[in-house]
């Protein structure tokens, strides 16, 4: 049986060759970092701690000689904090080092023990002389015994005994530390060494599986992926109906089994293409067989002949009924689209002319300005007629202005506006008290939206801010509904309340409203407005401008020119309302006394 070398066996033969040499690497580096941290163990346990131990005890007994010669050169109380210190370091630092240092000495070789038994001494003998020197010395009067104080100051004269046994103490002590440290660096070298001898081993191992991985992936190409890529572009031709007759070349093994599998589908493709042409070509009569008794496709395609005669001439006859539909719906969708277009110029038309009737109700500017020459009106309706008015009048020497919001806006608010103005005009031919005319506008409302049986009205409404100025007393005689008045004077404001309850909202004498009086001042500033400018959403967050904002903007403006404050109310709405749709009418009105 001839040998198969297959695409299983190729695959286990390169990752075998891959995982021994996983295998060694690992093996190796286990072996070089298990050593490394014997040695890192050993620096960390045995060399750091004596050399720390080692240098802590050196520094304890250089205070120790500032202290203790101080102690016997400088007279001193007994709880002086140098004393106690120097007393603290011969009872308990010291010795406390001593035991720490013989922890670590347990691991030195045969040398530094010696050493380190010599040290010990030394630093004993060395607490003996600063014994001897306190107990010369133990109180302050004890300085004035000069046999005492020459006693103590002899141990540090140069030659003495401290001077003599404190060096023995750091040359032990620098021979220690020479050798910890020599051995540290000693253990560090090695540990160098042996990682040094790692990566050349992975550098060399590394190239090795290059050059290894090279020769596969070249041997692969050769015998696994070129072949493969071929039959995968020709199955991914297949799959957008693009074929080639010219066959795949393979090996022994399972691409080769595959290759010869695509060439015959191709074959057979080839076939199955002739047939659809002459069946799409209207040539029924065309003579096919399919590959085999489970060639699906094949059978399908025969089914779809025969389907295809039989169905030509209903489809022709459904085609032309589904023509005739089609037109005829268009000739009615046309004549809808007509019928719309002249609905909605007329609704235009009516909604135009509404605006032309409700701008014949609004006080021109020349008639404002004859009666406030310092002032501003800021009107922006929602729509194209508005639910807000402002209405001027002049009764009996006094002067009479209102800003009305009346229930909604667009066409229905421009009705109710109407109805607004003429109940003003007709309650002020008799009565010229704010509160009187509100009351009485009221009582008129309520009529006017009555059903015809006066059992029921409309819930329909208005708010507005009257105010009637007599400029011979300097008097504001002020009532409102729901809309209040502001006075801005020397930079502050005043607000008069207004009630809470529109006109319409009551019937017969169930409320009263508020007539209040304000003496003004020259260059007082007079707001009243609805509520669609406070109310319009805006700003970084799409949240209410809110009065808030609304009375510190009217603060900030209210020393300028009227023009100019009408201008800045106009750009800091159109600045926060940003790309929002506008929600309600808006209407600012604006007087300087």
């Amino acid at each position: 049986m001839k040998f198969r070398f297959s695409i299983s066996r190729r695959i286990t033969l390169g990752f075998g060759l891959f995982i021994l040499v996983v295998a060694i690497l690992f093996l190796i580096t286990t072996s070089t970092l298990r050593q490394s941290r014997a040695i890192n163990e050993r620096i960390n346990q045995n060399f750091v701690p004596s050399l720390y131990a080692l240098q802590e005890l050196d520094n304890r007994l250089m205070r120790s000689q500032d202290l203790g010669r101080q102690w016997a050169f400088v007279q001193r109380l007994e709880d002086d904090q140098e004393r106690l210190e120097m007393t603290m370091l011969c009872e308990k630092i010291i010795p406390a080092q001593l035991f720490k240092l013989n922890e670590c000495s347990v691991g030195w070789n045969q040398q530094d023990r010696k050493l380190h038994e010599q040290l010990v001494h030394n630093v004993r003998q060395l607490l003996a002389h600063y014994s001897s020197i306190q107990k010369l010395l133990p109180s302050f009067d004890s300085y004035s015994d000069p046999l005492a104080t020459m006693d103590a100051e002899s141990y540090f004269l140069e030659g003495g005994q401290i001077p003599q046994t404190y060096a023995n103490i750091r040359s032990t002590i620098d021979q220690l530390i020479q050798h910890q440290q020599q051995y540290m660096d000693s253990d560090i070298a090695l540990m160098n060494n042996s990682f040094d001898q790692l990566k050349m081993l992975l550098i060399n191992i590394s190239i090795s599986v290059i050059v290894a991985g090279i020769f596969i992936a070249f041997f692969t190409s050769r015998s696994i992926v070129k072949p493969i890529n071929s039959l995968r572009r020709k199955l991914s031709n297949l799959s957008l109906g693009i074929y080639s007759l010219h066959p795949t070349k393979a090996g022994n093994d399972e691409i080769g089994d595959m290759a010869v599998a695509v060439n015959k589908l191709i074959t057979n493709f080839e076939k199955t293409k002739e047939f659809s042409i002459n069946v799409g070509a209207g040539n029924f009569d065309v003579q096919f067989e399919p590959l085999s008794d489970h060639d699906e496709m094949g059978k399908s395609l025969l089914r779809m002949r025969d389907d295809l005669l039989s169905y030509r001439s209903e489809m022709e006859q459904k085609v032309q009924q589904q023509t005739q539909e089609i037109r005829k719906q268009k000739e009615e969708v046309e004549a809808q689209t007509e019928k719309i277009t002249a609905l909605y110029i007329d609704l235009q038309s009516s909604i135009d002319y509404a605006q032309r009737l409700q701008e014949t109700i609004l006080p021109n500017d020349a008639t404002i300005k004859r009666m406030f020459p310092d002032s501003f009106v800021f009107f922006r309706p929602k729509a194209t007629v508005s639910g807000d008015f402002y209405w001027f009048k002049e009764l009996g020497g006094k002067k009479v202005f209102a800003a009305a919001d009346c229930t909604g806006h667009g066409v229905p608010g421009a009705f109710m506006s109407l109805v607004g103005h003429n109940v003003l005009n007709t309650v002020t031919k008799v009565f010229t008290k704010p509160s009187q005319i509100l009351n009485n506008a009221n009582r008129l409302a309520v009529d006017v939206l009555r059903s015809n049986d006066g059992t029921t009205y409309m819930r329909d409404g208005m708010d507005i801010a009257l105010c009637t100025i007599d400029f011979k007393t300097m008097t504001l005689e002020y009532s409102g509904a729901h809309n209040p008045a502001y006075i801005i004077r020397n930079g502050e404001m005043i607000t008069i309340d207004s009630d809470p309850f529109s006109i319409g909202s009551y019937v017969n004498n169930e409320r009263e409203f508020t007539n209040h009086v304000f003496n003004l001042q020259k260059d007082d500033c007079l707001y009243v407005f609805s509520d669609g400018y406070v109310d319009q959403f805006g700003g970084p967050k799409g949240k209410k401008f809110m009065r808030k904002q609304f009375r510190q903007l009217l603060i900030e403006i209210a020393h300028l020119p009227m023009p100019e404050q009408k201008w800045r109310l106009m750009d800091t709405l159109d600045r926060w309302q940003g790309q929002q749709e506008q929600v309600d009418d808006i209407l600012v009105l604006g007087i300087r006394i």
